[in-house]
């Protein structure tokens, strides 16, 4: 099969080649896979200014393909409405010129849209569609009807959890919806043994979306009565909660921040080795599943985070992690209390995080189930 993989940004900075979103992780790694696989497969990308190289090895069989980048960069959002129409009009013209049996986007919603505009214009690949969200609920029925047209002319919808599968399942039927759950990206190697263990760790960006300012709260409730506990920041730079954190580990003696990209000798690998449980308090996820939950849960550590989207996939309640109510910091403190004041229970947790993960979510059912996607459809 000749295979188009398209996502947006999956260039990145070389300092950041290890903090790469979700939203590209899974697109990359099934390109490899199907390369491995003996499929023709081109990485349909964009790359914006300060990017230089794509993460992780996708081999040396996947070409790359950039057109216009039209994505906002970071920390803004959205798209810049300038560079939209050149952006749209190269990947109409190559995929029109490469003819692919099947074109894959991965995404949310407008890139999405866009396959179905696409597909409408006249490219005459199988269409698929990897949302990382539930359908866009528009305002006015006229809306939502224009854009339920436009996406009926993907061949199928495949997700990477199941709420959000059941999200586009309402709108385009169980036959067109399926689930595809990955694995992780990033090599998450388990703790050595008997590795020395007293933090509590956050890592994800310093947002509100990501409960940042909750576990503020709560770390600095129990800092003063857990002494012999590090409470620790591990973020990425730029985020609207970023100098309260960095005050806060000048007033608390045991509350450590680390901003990405981290200081020599410190790294992602060793702060979760470190940490006897992660909390990821979210309001709202940025994609399904949160990829940080599932490399924290690789690295065999517990997490204890909101009962919100996918994260009740991921997450085993009293198995693997603790799920607790969004927006509730004395729901958080107390989970944390109970995992501090109960090691048993943490380490028991702990030992379940990795092989209860890697059953369900792992790549070797994923390349294999996709594969039967495509061929099935094709034919």
């Amino acid at each position: 099969m000749k295979i188009g993989i398209f996502v947006v940004g999956a260039f990145c900075q070389a300092q950041y080649r290890n903090a790469v979103s979700g939203h590209v992780q899974i697109p990359l790694m099934a390109a490899k896979m199907l390369a491995d696989a003996g499929h023709d497969v081109t990485i349909i990308t964009t790359k914006s200014n300060q990017a230089d190289i794509l993460p992780g090895d996708i081999g040396q069989d996947v070409a790359v393909h950039v057109i216009e980048h039209a994505s906002r960069n970071w920390p803004q959002k959205g798209v810049r409405i300038s560079k939209a129409p050149k952006h749209v009009w190269q990947l109409f013209s190559f995929l029109r010129r490469e003819s692919f049996d099947t074109v894959h986007f991965f995404g949310g919603s407008n890139t999405g849209f866009i396959l179905g505009c696409l597909k409408r214009l006249g490219i005459n690949s199988h269409a698929f569609f990897s949302p990382v969200k539930n359908p866009v609920k528009y305002t006015s029925a006229l809306s939502h009807l224009a854009a339920k047209k436009v996406f009926a002319g993907i061949d199928k919808f495949i997700a990477t959890s199941s709420y959000v599968r059941d999200g586009w399942r309402q709108l385009y039927g169980n036959d067109r919806c399926s689930t595809l759950r990955p694995g992780v990206f990033k090599n998450m190697p388990m703790p050595r043994l008997n590795a020395p263990k007293n933090s509590v760790l956050f890592w994800r960006n310093a947002g509100y979306q990501n409960g940042a300012d909750l576990a503020m709260s709560s770390f600095v409730e129990l800092a003063p009565k857990y002494p012999d506990v590090r409470f620790v920041f591990a973020v990425r730079p730029h985020d609207v909660f970023e100098q309260d954190m960095l005050e806060l580990e000048k007033r608390v003696a045991n509350i450590d921040v680390h901003i990405y990209p981290y200081d020599s000798g410190v790294t992602l690998e060793k702060l979760l080795e470190q940490a006897l449980l992660v909390v990821q308090p979210f309001r709202k996820l940025s994609i399904n599943p949160q990829m940080s939950i599932l490399e924290t849960l690789y690295a065999g550590v517990p997490v204890i985070t909101t009962k919100i989207e996918s994260n009740a996939e991921l997450i085993e309640d009293g198995q693997t992690g603790l799920l607790i109510p969004p927006g509730d910091k004395d729901a958080l403190t107390q989970a944390i209390v109970a995992m501090l004041e109960n090691r048993s229970l943490c380490e028991k947790m702990a030992c379940n995080a990795r092989p209860r993960t890697e059953n369900l979510w792992n790549w070797q059912s994923f390349g294999k189930e996709l594969v039967e996607i495509y061929e099935n459809t094709i034919s």
